[in-house]
């Protein structure tokens, strides 16, 4: 397999076209959101179809598997116009946040039109698609419901790993199992790529968040989950390397879960480039760029 960076930026241009057509026709949203919608480094949509390459790597690629990694990119959109408004963010993807340019009002209706697109893309494939994405997107909205207004009663590391968990990792765990699930794989497999991508969600989330604490200023109002990363750090003394330790750990624990797929007949060959994919997904996410091509 080719490393993840490479295989991204080949197919980046595919779900760009694919996600192009699915707004352009009669979804009826507005010209307004169009460019959110065709931005993005497209990594969740990257990590699926880098499993359905790697499970089944003499197939081509299928108009099932891009519509499903369509989908997955669409809901991440429409989360990104209410994260915005809740976070007070002014930029996203180099351009002023769709609630500066078109108002609250207008972004809310914003994101329940793009919030449709996915279930679209998805029903055509059957019913187990429509209710994993549902409850994927009830996962999302109770992790940023206890990001902002509190959670259960937990040490910080502990409240820290449930919020992200839901916010960030519930989707790439979609990504990773509807992969699995187009290339075919029995439910052991899909189960076990379900675990691997909510381990590299969570590292791509604490990854993130560590940006966000190194950048110099920012535009959040609202502390978000990366206060609740320091929290997880005890004292004052060596906070970068303790923050360090907590990301290989979340990199290690999807490395992990890929050799716990390996034993559900997962190509060997196959064990090392989904582990460095997600070192990928983390060096992508702290250089906040979108690779060439």
């Amino acid at each position: 397999m080719i490393p993840f960076r490479e295989f991204l930026v080949g197919v980046r241009p595919a779900v760009n076209r694919r996600i192009a057509e699915t707004v352009g026709g009669e979804a009826d949203i507005d010209p307004g959101v169009l460019p959110l919608l065709l931005g993005g480094k497209r990594m969740r949509a990257g990590l699926l179809l880098y499993i359905y390459a790697g499970l089944a790597p003499e197939a081509s690629l299928t108009r099932q598997a891009l519509d499903l990694a369509c989908a997955v990119e669409l809901a991440h959109a429409a989360s990104l116009i209410l994260d915005d408004m809740l976070d007070g963010d002014t930029i996203r993807r180099g351009a002023p946040s769709l609630h500066l340019t078109r108002g609250q009002g207008r972004a809310i209706l914003d994101a329940i039109g793009v919030l449709a697109l996915p279930y679209a893309l998805a029903a055509p494939y059957g019913a187990g698609y429509v209710t994993m994405l549902a409850s994927a997107q009830r996962r999302m909205a109770r992790g940023v419901a206890w990001e902002m207004l509190g959670g259960p009663t937990l040490p910080p590391a502990e409240l820290y790993d449930t919020i992200v968990a839901r916010k960030t990792g519930c989707l790439f765990s979609l990504a990773a199992a509807w992969g699995a699930m187009a290339a075919g794989k029995e439910n052991a497999v899909v189960a076990a790529f379900g675990e691997f991508g909510l381990a590299a969600g969570k590292a791509m989330q604490v990854a993130d968040d560590i940006a966000d604490l190194g950048a110099p200023g920012g535009t959040r109002r609202r502390p978000g989950s990366e206060t609740l990363l320091l929290r997880c750090v005890p004292g004052k003394n060596g906070t970068r390397q303790a923050l360090g330790r907590i990301l290989e750990r979340e990199v290690s624990g999807a490395a992990a879960r890929i050799a716990n797929a390996g034993r559900r007949r997962v190509p060997p060959e196959a064990w090392e480039p989904f582990g460095q994919a997600v070192r990928d997904i983390v060096g992508l996410t702290m250089a906040g760029e979108v690779p060439a091509g």
